[in-house]
């Protein structure tokens, strides 16, 4: 499966990599090129990521390498070797979310 963003998966990933932080530029530019390949089997809107090779790599951060809270839960936003790998949706309520949040609602911690 290698796959498109939808504007949902996409906004939601745009709005995680806003600010001003160490490889901020490196992520911004590997999320132009970024494809899904793969979506948690839970149902949840959690995907994985591949991003064109040729893209500069970020520095190191420790996983995840951005977290932003919403009113019912957050996200995780996953770096490997530089390049982004995956964005996961959370929720601290029973009901499983089928799409992530719009860019309003989610409010970057780190």
């Amino acid at each position: 499966m290698e796959r498109e963003p939808t504007v949902n998966e996409r906004e939601a990933l745009y709005a995680m990599l806003e600010g001003d932080f160490p490889g901020a530029a490196e992520l911004r530019e590997q999320a132009l090129t970024v494809k899904v390949i793969g979506k948690c089997a839970c149902g949840c809107p959690a995907i994985d990521l591949l991003v064109d090779p040729t893209t500069p790599a970020a520095p190191n951060r420790p996983n995840p390498a951005r977290e932003a809270a919403t009113d019912d839960g957050g996200l995780l936003l996953f770096v490997q070797d530089g390049k982004l790998t995956g964005l996961e949706y959370y929720s601290w309520t029973d009901d499983t979310p089928e799409h992530f949040p719009p860019p309003g609602r989610i409010h970057r911690t780190s």
